[in-house]
């Protein structure tokens, strides 16, 4: 007998940490800072808020790789705003 199966009880796969690039995490942190800056209205002056915003992102980053990644990816972030703030003037 075929059951139905709840999709909030499936776990999506995901690639090992160690399996994926330095660059590609800290791309993928600074693309949910530069959401969070925009929409949410962030606080990038607060590492606190910083932190938090990234760990509580799907990808659920353990401390240890926000606290690495933390400043290559709000540099990244701001670099970014940077850049689309120029290219709209």
């Amino acid at each position: 007998m075929n059951k139905h199966v709840a999709s909030e009880t499936v776990v999506p796969f995901r690639r090992p940490l160690e399996a994926v690039p330095r660059w590609e995490i800290v791309k993928v942190m600074s693309e949910y800072l530069i959401a969070a800056i925009l929409h949410d209205g962030l606080d990038t002056s607060s590492d606190i808020d910083v932190i938090e915003c990234l760990l509580s992102t799907p990808e659920r980053f353990q401390s240890r790789v926000v606290l690495n990644h933390l400043d290559d990816a709000l540099y990244e972030a701001k670099q970014q705003l940077i850049a689309r703030e120029l290219g709209d003037a």
